[in-house]
């Protein structure tokens, strides 16, 4: 006799079976997981910055336009800062420039950076 539910039970026995649970990823510190951290918004110990560091980044990148902490200058005293910053800004838009073979630019901006050098040795 055919068993009118035998093909219908069929699939079913994958349902049966254990559900395997993957264990997220934690802090050897302080136990804290990425799901904590996007729970919470906080980090539980600064060993979780490199535990989840590509996770921490990737979502620091929809919020906000870079991942590199640059604070605020005192107006006072940050003129030394200010200077720094730049001159980093300018090296790095030169060696750009070079590969792209951009010469023009490159002399201009080696020459500004050689204005910023010789300001800092007067001071």
């Amino acid at each position: 006799m055919y068993d009118l539910f035998s093909d219908f039970f069929d699939g079913f026995d994958i349902f049966m079976q254990p559900v395997t649970v993957k264990e997220e990823k934690k802090c050897p510190v302080c136990g804290h997981t990425y799901s904590d951290f996007r729970r919470t918004g906080k980090i539980g110990c600064s060993e979780c910055y490199n535990v989840f560091r590509p996770q921490i980044a990737a979502t620091l990148r929809q919020v906000q336009p870079s991942v590199t902490h640059t604070g605020k200058i005192p107006s006072k005293s940050g003129s030394e800062l200010r200077l720094k910053r730049e001159y980093e800004s300018l090296k790095q838009k030169l060696a750009a420039a070079v590969k792209e073979e951009d010469y023009e630019t490159a002399a201009k901006l080696h020459k500004q950076i050689r204005e910023i050098e010789n300001e800092v040795k007067k001071s």
